[in-house]
């Protein structure tokens, strides 16, 4: 078979570069969104949602408003992209909870090791901005991007853990009433203070993290394991 020529590779390579994903975008489309997307989240933390310009954004980014338009629509649904692909980041380190119930840890096991994650997560300077940012908007729009917020954080973090508790109720390992509710309660225990501790800038221990895990496992189980 002879060899291909320079025009034929170079029309092979653009034939794949066109090739679309199930997002129905190809594979330099996809490229281009994430560099829009990374660059909407550095300008909304810095500036806030409200005094974020387009303009910026896509200044980082690279390319054209109309790409921007064409893709999220709006300002407000870029954020929503925004938001949705932070979640899904920051749901990719929960996998190792996913296997806790694969390795049928204890609930004690399971309850820490998502502790732990919860607070790196809650406490890691980007989520401590996003919250600042949702906390202080005063744009036409805040009512939107809270509940966005909510959807994508609180609300995925609060079912992840009530469905691993849902499923120990039915084996008969805990015993919980409303496992929705328990998880919130228990979200709110190890959150605490640090979440508002860490939006002041205030110093925050490994020593006391550990602590207020240990802590509210143990109330947690002390209320929840049939007696």
């Amino acid at each position: 078979m002879a060899p291909h020529s320079d025009a034929e590779f170079a029309m092979n390579k653009m034939q794949q570069d066109e090739k679309t994903t199930a997002c129905g975008l190809t594979p330099k489309g996809l490229e281009r969104q994430k560099r829009i997307l990374d660059a909407a989240r550095e300008v909304f933390l810095e500036q806030g949602y409200d005094n974020a310009s387009i303009n910026d954004i896509m200044c980082r980014a690279g390319g054209s408003l109309s790409t921007l338009y064409r893709l999220f629509g709006s300002k407000l649904g870029l954020f929503e992209a925004m938001m949705e692909q932070t979640s899904n980041q920051v749901f990719a380190a929960f996998q190792a909870f996913e296997c806790s119930i694969k390795r049928q840890e204890t609930p004690e096991q399971a309850l820490k090791r998502y502790a732990r994650l919860l607070l790196e997560r809650v406490l890691s300077p980007e989520a401590v901005g996003l919250y600042r940012l949702i906390t202080t908007d005063c744009s036409s729009e805040r009512e939107q991007i809270q509940q966005l917020f909510y959807a994508q954080g609180p609300k995925r973090i609060n079912e992840k853990l009530a469905g691993y508790l849902r499923v120990q109720v039915e084996q008969g390992v805990l015993q919980i009433n409303n496992p929705e509710l328990a998880a919130f309660q228990f979200v709110d225990m190890v959150k605490g203070q640090f979440q508002l501790r860490a939006m002041l800038g205030m110093t925050i221990t490994d020593g006391e993290l550990d602590a207020a895990v240990e802590q509210a496992v143990d109330i947690f189980l002390r209320g929840t394991t049939p007696r």
